[in-house]
């Protein structure tokens, strides 16, 4: 992981959400991301799905990396959002 990696409140707010809805007690959102960023992996998704998610994000290229079950979405080297990789545990 870059050391410039900034994480919005957004991605903050919606990784508390999640985890909280996982049943997870998460006091320090911002320190639990920042661990698994720390052994987070590229994610290499399909063209098709890729196709999906650049007309989602209004044509702006984003990078996927994984760690944990959880997805970072980053955008100029932003998290811009954390979400589950499986739609059930969202």
């Amino acid at each position: 992981m870059s050391p410039d990696i900034k994480i919005t409140a957004h991605a903050i707010e919606r990784f508390a959400e999640r985890s909280m809805k996982l049943g997870m007690n998460v006091k320090e959102p911002e320190a639990v991301i920042l661990k698994m960023l720390k052994v987070a992996m590229p994610e290499d998704i399909s063209p098709a799905h890729k196709v999906k998610r650049l007309i989602s994000n209004r044509y702006t290229e984003a990078t996927y990396l994984v760690a944990q079950g959880w997805r970072f979405v980053l955008v100029d080297n932003m998290i811009v959002t954390i979400e589950r990789t499986t739609k059930s545990q969202c």
